[in-house]
């Protein structure tokens, strides 16, 4: 019998209570949902509980209460804990499907998959064309074997790497796969018990044994290429005691044998073999001196590679030759790319690919610099191949160091006239804009808009893009305006000054973070008033304590209102201990919800932006983005709330912006 995960839970709500009548309003504060969610789910409710000849009685003004005999309630019992339902996300579903491939040595049953992650074969045939477009960036692939299942193809060695950039991608997740009770575990759906990736207290084991290898290391790893190393390890333990070994080229073995990173994994290779009475054979003991001298680094000015700083100069003046863009060829980016090429020039030199999860991205919003270093990388490396990730990372490199004004587009009725006398004063009054185009108000449907940083106009428009309205005089008023409205998103906040001192490790979480994020943004509708329901209804997976969560935004609201004054636009936001992953989610509500302004006064918002962050984060910055987003919508918040294409594509951009200024100044 199929009973949904919600169902579950209000019937076993009313089971804990058998003898008294509970409203509805208190079922759904139990499960976090509105009352009107709980309405719509008591018809399967009742549907489930006549089949156990249970009987769902309902009082006015009193509530709800379950009638029926005690056989009765143990046969139902007894289904629902058969029923251990579990609602996973698409990239929960994957975590468990690729672990299943790569644990198992013979092909997997389709059907064994699909029941595993509870959906159907069709859906799962779907998420697999998916995964196997992730896989390919490993040089793994699915094979599909008529009538034995599903096989996972590929080396030892790119297994390994894909299972530890999960590992090191998902280590502090509290979701399906999380350190729980000291390990890295998935929970099947068809059985109670947890089964492990690895033993937690077996990474802190390997790292005490590395860090006393690594002191004869001439150079000092990140603390990210600690851990990343520390989980490849690990595995190879692991992998080892399963009789999984890894296949190395013989060039390979002779070219790193004399290296004195081998030197170093060989003693390492001794000491974890008294340990954990396993061998490591030279193949094992050079794989783990290919991950070692691929290793990210702390800067080291006794460092020196003279070859090596030639050819970053020589990649710098290539990149500006190939790229329309101004590169400012500064120390920080030579350093930055010292530093990050090293290592680079290691993994691709051993074959080592690391996935960089903002490639795509990177390809579509930098497109002149990705290109112009893919090229460039060709120029002055013509031996080695440089994978996407890798060009993404540099490109990066170089998005930091592109400097440009800011481009201003000026409109006013007829593009001519109060247009030059407003651009003239634009540009006098600040230096860092470039007007870079005047038009007219019906030329503004041939432009593209995108490719401006600013709209300033003398007349109320009809577009989607921000903008600001202003005397073309541009009074002490409107440049106080303005001043406010190119500072608010290129200037440096103090949060984002506090993020530009962070290390490797706090940059590779905001990474994360930032893009799962900007991924995760909702869009929604709201069905009744009740907007802290609401809100715990689509925050159920991202708290800890729903209760906790609750109290402090009923709180928060308490103590000033959340609906901006004179607008239909509320802002509900806290940043609290029981948030573990932080959430924007934009809803309309047709009826309007009655709320305190921020001057104390009871008004209706139509339009609500739920900003919800963790206490321990640096996306703070990033969720200012919104909020300065939002600002720029006051008088026509429908335009907004109506372009999910708009708002994704806003954030993307900031979250791109705040990434390179982060780079300029990392350790």
């Amino acid at each position: 019998m199929q009973i949904s995960n919600r169902e579950k839970k209000i019937i076993e709500s009313l089971m804990k209570n058998p003898h008294s009548f509970l409203s509805i309003r208190y079922i759904a504060q139990g499960l976090g949902v509105s009352s009107r969610t709980v309405h719509r789910e008591l018809k399967f409710v009742e549907d489930t509980l006549n089949k156990f000849n249970i009987n769902l009685e309902r009082v006015p003004h009193k509530g709800l209460k379950l009638s029926g005999t005690s056989n009765d309630f143990e046969a139902l019992i007894d289904v629902l804990e058969q029923n251990n339902t579990l609602d996973l996300s698409v990239e929960e579903r994957k975590v468990i499907i690729i672990y299943a491939l790569i644990k198992s040595k013979d092909p997997v049953k389709l059907y064994t998959l699909a029941n595993e992650v509870g959906i159907s074969i069709n859906k799962l045939n779907k998420e697999l064309e998916a995964i196997e477009k992730e896989l390919a960036h490993y040089r793994l692939s699915l094979v599909k074997k008529r009538g034995e299942g599903i096989m996972l193809n590929g080396s030892e060695a790119d297994r390994r790497q894909y299972l530890a950039d999960i590992m090191l991608d998902k280590l502090n997740s509290t979701s399906v796969y999380s350190v729980i009770e000291d390990h890295f575990v998935y929970q099947t759906l068809n059985d109670k018990h947890m089964s492990a990736f690895v033993d937690v207290n077996e990474i802190f084991n390997v790292e005490r044994l590395l860090m006393d290898a690594l002191i004869e290391l001439p150079y000092v790893l990140t603390e990210t290429a600690y851990l990343t190393l520390t989980l490849h390890i690990v595995l190879a333990i692991e992998r080892i005691k399963n009789h999984e070994r890894v296949s190395i080229d013989e060039t390979m073995i002779t070219a790193l044998s004399v290296t004195p990173e081998f030197r170093i994994a060989e003693q390492l290779c001794n000491n974890l073999e008294t340990v954990y009475n396993v061998t490591f054979d030279t193949e094992e003991k050079i794989f783990i001196t290919m991950h070692l001298r691929g290793a990210k680094r702390k800067a080291d000015e006794s460092e020196t590679n003279i070859n090596l700083q030639e050819e970053v100069a020589a990649l710098i003046t290539a990149v500006n030759h190939y790229s329309p863009l101004s590169i400012d060829n500064n120390d920080t980016l030579f350093d930055g790319l010292m530093l990050h090429l090293v290592p680079a020039l290691n993994r691709i030199s051993g074959g080592i690919e690391t996935f960089n999860p903002l490639t795509e991205m990177i390809k579509e919003d930098y497109p002149e610099i990705f290109n112009a270093v893919a090229l460039s990388l060709q120029e002055v490396f013509p031996d080695l191949q440089f994978p996407e990730g890798e060009v993404a990372f540099i490109a990066l490199h170089f998005g930091g160091a592109h400097k440009k004004e800011q481009q201003i587009l000026v409109v006013c009725t007829s593009g001519i006239g109060t247009s030059r006398i407003l651009s003239s004063k634009i540009e006098a009054t600040f230096p860092e804009v470039n007007v870079s185009k005047m038009a007219s108000v019906s030329e503004l449907k041939h432009l593209d808009l995108s490719r401006y940083d600013y709209i300033v106009s003398t007349v109320a428009l009809d577009t989607d893009y921000p903008y600001t309205v202003v005397n073309p005089l541009l009074p002490e008023s409107d440049q106080a305006l303005l001043s406010q409205y190119f500072s608010l998103a290129h200037t440096v906040t103090k949060d984002e000054k506090a993020m530009n001192t962070v290390g490797y490790n706090d940059f590779v979480s905001f990474v994360h973070e930032g893009d799962k994020l900007i991924h995760d943004i909702q869009f929604a509708v709201m069905e009744d008033e009740d907007f802290i329901a609401f809100a715990a209804s689509k925050m159920q997976d991202k708290v800890n304590e729903l209760e906790a969560f609750q109290e402090a935004l009923s709180y928060r609201n308490h103590l000033q209102g959340f609906l901006l004054t004179d607008s239909t636009i509320a802002i509900p936001h806290i940043v609290h201990e029981s948030i573990h992953t932080a959430a924007i989610i934009l809803a309309h509500n047709k009826n309007g919800v009655e709320l305190k302004n921020m001057d104390g006064v009871m008004s209706h918002a139509h339009y609500l932006v739920y900003m919800f962050l963790p206490e321990d984060t640096l996306l703070r910055p990033l969720i200012s983005e919104m909020s300065l987003l939002v600002m720029e919508y006051v008088s026509s918040p429908e335009k907004l709330f109506n372009n999910e294409p708009f708002v994704i594509e806003y954030m993307k951009q900031a979250f791109l912006k705040q990434i390179s200024r982060q780079i300029k100044t990392m350790e």
